[in-house]
């Protein structure tokens, strides 16, 4: 429909979310499967009302004065929105939304998935066929370790890392954890409140914390040498949050066996990488809330987030409401 409100979606999305946006804005999709560079992300938002971003866009304090005066709202498809400049956005009145909860249990299933994919060496056993190396049964080739009656140290303990611990305690593990909030229901979990302490006994570390300055490069160099050799690093929160250059060392190293990461820094990580070469490695492409179901629930959240910004309402799921006057 032809409005004075333009909204923009930087990448593909699901078609009955786009029109409910279409009834109430002038869209704009950049439709394809690769995001935006930063040219054509300054050209596209010239005049919008709300911005429906997607992790790999930067909106900074540069891209909302490029918007202009008219945009209310910028929306993240997603929990995390460490690429929204929050701070940016709250110094000009801008609201920001993301999708909290939605994603809790599929992105938990995820994990814990990654969890025992890991321990029992999966993809590398599936490599290790698909290369016609499978030749006999071999009982001591291709070793894993046991989810039971293991230890798993949980970094973070929100929605997800309480998730995953309830499916670790119904596979028999015992389950620690290390978080600077204090949780409702710890489900019998013990509390540790030292992270050293967490990565000297854990057989497996799952990182479910948000990035912050605080947690940019939490496991780097000093955490790989503390954990167990035998220990698997598993991490489906953000890439950052892992120190790239040490895990790679860490892993060359053998102070760890194995890592799993759904996330990376860089990422995309180049094909070239190391990492990509070492068999006690897997790599997944950010997947851990790609369900149908989620996703979709995701996209119809995020347009309830700009549809209440640019009608002047706060989003139903603002993360920056207590900065935002609008009267």
């Amino acid at each position: 429909m032809s409005t004075n409100l333009k909204v923009l979606i930087t990448r593909r999305q699901f078609q009955e979310q786009i029109n409910r946006l279409g009834e109430v804005a002038d869209v704009t999709v950049l439709d394809r499967p690769e995001p935006p560079t930063r040219a054509e992300l300054k050209k596209a938002v010239l005049g919008c009302s709300g911005i429906f971003a997607h992790i790999t866009d930067l909106v900074n304090g540069e891209i909302m004065d490029i918007a202009g005066k008219n945009l209310k709202v910028i929306a993240e498809f997603g929990v995390g929105y460490d690429n929204i400049k929050v701070e940016d956005a709250s110094e000009r009145n801008i609201a920001v939304g993301n999708t909290p909860g939605v994603l809790t249990e599929t992105t938990a299933d995820f994990a814990f998935a990654v969890i025992q994919s890991a321990a029992r060496r999966l993809a590398e056993s599936d490599r290790f066929v698909r290369s016609g190396q499978w030749k006999w049964f071999d009982p001591l080739d291709l070793l894993g370790l046991d989810i039971n009656g293991s230890t798993l140290g949980i970094i973070g303990f929100g929605r997800i890392g309480k998730s995953v611990a309830k499916r670790a305690l119904a596979s028999g593990m015992n389950v620690i954890y290390f978080t600077r909030s204090t949780p409702d229901d710890d489900f019998g979990c013990k509390r540790i409140n030292d992270l050293e302490e967490l990565l000297k006994i854990s057989d497996f570390v799952s990182l479910h914390c948000p990035l912050t300055d605080e947690t940019k490069n939490l496991i780097g160099t000093r955490e790989l040498e503390i954990m167990k050799p035998t220990s698997v690093l598993v991490n489906t929160s953000r890439g950052p949050t892992v120190d790239t250059n040490a895990l790679s060392d860490g892993l060359l190293k053998k102070e760890i066996s194995y890592a799993a990461l759904d996330v990376t820094d860089p990422e995309p990580i180049p094909a070239d990488h190391p990492l990509l070469r070492m068999e006690n490695v897997t790599i997944l492409p950010h997947i851990a809330s790609a369900t149908v179901g989620t996703r979709k629930k995701m996209s119809e959240m995020t347009v309830d987030n700009i549809i209440a910004g640019i009608q002047g309402k706060l989003p139903p799921h603002c993360v920056n409401a207590e900065d935002i006057n609008w009267e």
